[in-house]
Formats: C-alpha cells, structure tokens, sequence
C-alpha cells in the first residue's frame, strides 16, 4: 500500500465520515449525538441536524459551566471550612 499525501487522506477521511453519517441516519441513529462526539462529521449533517448540533453544543456549555460553578462553591467551602478550623485551634 502506497503511502498517501495530505490531500488524498482528506479526502479518504472525508468519505469514511460521510459514510459513517449516513449508515447512522439510515439505522435511525442519533447522528447529532455522533457529530458531537466527532467533530468532523458535522460537516456530513443537514441543515436541520446541524441546527440542533448547536443547540445541543450550547446546552452543553451551560451544563459544563454550571458544574464549574458547582465545583468552584464546593471548594470555596472546603477552603474556607479548613481555615475557619485552624483558627480554632490556635485560639483555644
């Protein structure tokens, strides 16, 4: 097997993803859910799916900086928990 240039790997690639797409849509598949876990199909996606890509990937940002959040306030509280420990013990 020959060794491919830069150009036919693309096009390689592009075609297994395409491929890939359209087997999922064909077996009722989630393909969004696909795109989002592989970025490179998404150009593979129709104009419908693609819309709910990105409101699935902006749902997913809110998620994500929600239990950012979440952690940073758990932390802040273990932290402040700690301190307000070793204050006690060096008072008593």
């Amino acid at each position: 097997m020959s060794k491919l240039n830069a150009e036919q790997r693309k096009t390689r690639d592009n075609e297994r993803f395409s491929q890939r797409v359209d087997e999922r849509r064909v077996k009722g598949e989630d393909v969004v859910a696909y795109a989002l876990a592989n970025d490179k199909a998404y150009k593979f996606l129709t104009k419908s799916e693609k819309h709910s890509f990105k409101e699935r990937q902006a749902a997913q940002g809110e998620v994500a900086q929600q239990n950012s959040k979440l952690k940073q306030q758990q932390e802040l509280a273990k932290i402040e928990e700690g301190f307000f420990e070793d204050e006690d013990a060096l008072s008593t």
